[in-house]
């Protein structure tokens, strides 16, 4: 009964939504300026996004896959096609349901923290700050529409939540691996769980596991069905790639991943000394026109985090039995998901070339380590200490986050991109050729009023069909000067 709970549970039950509505606001406010700004880290990647969901919300294509290949299914497209029939095509509605994404990851990650690690809520607040307030380019990467940089966040906490519901497990666990790769990370560490805690008889877990294997399946088959109804590139391409990649995701893993065991040292070394301290404002990275993170403060978490793995593999080893050192289970599985992302990366890609976004799910690591120290600690000023090291990197990220987005109100960061799309636009051209990293950003910001052929990778060729068959010569944009070629904006037109 009500009247039986305990006062601390009447506390966090008041906590929770004053929690939730922070951590909301706290997501948004790192994020506004990637909404605000259109030129705040966009590229024609992510442009393919936003045409995926025009098209889309226009009846004009099925955009099952990133356009020009059959891997990455288009979630994010999906996602945003409401946005863009409310508000256009612009880069704010591509956005703002990427934004609504990391809400309800940050939502989801304080709720997972408070009721599957006993957490207050303010506490699981704390934990959560290195997702919920991520330094400016962290944020950057987070709410781009590169196909799937934030949901893998959504997908395991889900399977987390649904680890109980075999069928909707395997469905879930299907469409994140189809959508994201990384969504893989979820299932070790579940089986692991399992081996650990035993939470469910081992006969219903083999019994769980091959319901899930058969969701999973019937997901992937349903998917796979949809494909000669999708249109692969572009409107009109109807069960057509040509030209594109047709690979299955397994051959794309493949022919990307990079295991080199003599290699392994120098990758460890460059993911812990420099490309995760950047990612988490450990070390200073300098963007150009704003920058983020110090140094003290990588020693600080550096500090903070060997002493909290040797202060909670203390206390877990001197509780009293498994189930309560396994207590806090949440927090042990967002640990988990986040060393298996740093080993996944480590095992897979090269020291010299990082890819940020392929190691995003290891902001999980200081997460659910933080919340295994804060859950297992008895002593009450070494919780408030943890809590400090935490308050104390949050308000540094939320200064570099505003010394960011500062420079786009001041108008420091100009939008050249924008200047030749209005000019194109004014002068009614409707079809130029351009290289792809130009190409599909610059028809995006037109809404199509200008289609850009690309003259190298191509992705939409719809485009290209309407180059090839323009009764007049159609101009070639260059940022270098050309013979016979005029300046328009910060760009040139070139002769074809």
């Amino acid at each position: 009964m009500l009247a039986c709970r305990p006062m601390a549970d009447w506390r966090g039950a008041r906590e929770l939504p004053a929690a939730l509505g922070l951590a909301a606001l706290l997501v948004v406010a790192r994020s506004l300026v990637f909404v605000a700004y259109e030129h705040a880290y966009l590229d024609s990647d992510q442009a393919i996004v936003g045409l995926m969901a025009k098209h889309l919300s226009e009846g004009r294509a099925f955009p099952l896959y990133f356009y020009g290949q059959t891997y990455m299914l288009g979630v994010e497209a999906w996602l945003a096609a409401p946005w863009m029939l409310i508000a256009g095509p612009t880069v704010a509605a591509l956005r703002l349901s990427l934004v609504l994404t990391n809400i309800a990851v940050a939502g989801l990650i304080v709720l997972l923290l408070h009721r599957g690690a006993g957490l207050r809520p303010f506490q699981a607040l704390a934990a959560a700050s290195f997702f919920v307030i991520a330094p400016p380019f962290t944020s950057a990467q987070l709410v781009e529409a590169q196909g799937g940089n934030v949901e893998p966040f959504l997908y395991v906490l889900l399977l987390w939540w649904l680890r109980h519901r075999p069928w909707a497990l395997g469905a879930v666990f299907a469409i994140g691996v189809l959508n994201r790769e990384f969504t893989l990370y979820a299932l070790p560490v579940l089986i692991a769980w399992q081996v650990a805690s035993r939470e469910t008889a081992w006969t219903t877990y083999v019994r769980d596991l091959l319901v899930a294997a058969i969701a999973f399946v019937c997901a992937g088959e349903l998917v796979e069905a949809l494909l000669p109804m999708a249109d692969l590139m572009g409107p009109g391409t109807r069960g057509q790639l040509v030209g594109g990649y047709a690979a299955s995701q397994a051959v794309n893993l493949l022919e990307r991943v990079r295991v080199e065991p003599a290699d392994l040292a120098a990758r460890l070394a460059a993911l812990g000394g420099r490309h995760f301290p950047a990612m988490i404002g450990g070390t200073f990275v300098d963007g150009g026109f704003s920058g983020q993170g110090r140094g003290w403060m990588g020693m600080l978490l550096a500090a903070a985090g060997a002493a909290g793995v040797l202060r909670t593999a203390y206390l877990v080893r001197s509780r009293r039995g498994r189930a309560d050192a396994l207590a806090p289970a949440a927090a042990w599985y967002l640990l988990g998901i986040g060393m298996a992302a740093a080993a996944g990366y480590l095992l897979a890609r090269p020291a010299d070339a990082p890819v940020p976004r392929y190691f995003l799910l290891a902001l999980f690591a200081p997460i659910g380590l933080t919340a295994l120290w804060l859950a297992v600690e008895p002593a009450r000023r070494v919780r408030q200490a943890v809590l400090a090291v935490a308050c104390v990197w949050a308000a540094a990220s939320a200064i570099d986050n505003a010394r960011y987005a500062e420079r786009f109100v001041a108008g420091a960061v100009p939008n050249p991109m924008r200047a030749v799309a209005d000019a194109l636009v004014a002068e009614r051209i409707p079809v130029v050729r351009a290289p792809y990293w130009t190409a599909y950003e610059l028809t995006f910001l037109t809404g199509e009023r200008v289609r850009a052929a690309s003259t190298d990778y191509v992705r939409i060729t719809e485009y290209q069909e309407l180059a090839e068959r323009s009764r007049n010569p159609v101009p070639r944009l260059s940022d270098a000067p050309c013979p016979n070629g005029r300046a328009i904006a910060t760009w040139y037109l070139c002769e074809s």
